[in-house]
């Protein structure tokens, strides 16, 4: 499973839109459940969602707010 995948379950989780400090413990749980514990977690999270929004990767996520005003708050396409 890719970091993009634990980020959309989790929205979906979620009602398809939450901030970062919903998002995180909840592909934290994911992860674990599926015996995948490596890596940074907030970091890639971060970077899951970033890289498929506004237009790059598979583009399936958007800030609900400019990234640049730095509110967390991201959700489903």
């Amino acid at each position: 499973m890719k970091w993009k995948d634990y980020v959309r379950e989790a929205l979906v989780n979620l009602g398809r839109q939450g901030r970062l400090k919903e998002i995180y413990p909840l592909v934290e749980k994911v992860r674990e459940e599926r015996g995948d514990t490596t890596g940074k977690l907030e970091e890639w999270v971060r970077n899951a969602l970033q890289q498929n929004s506004r237009g790059k990767g598979s583009n399936i996520f958007e800030p609900v707010y400019p990234v640049e005003s730095r509110r967390g708050i991201w959700r489903l396409k």
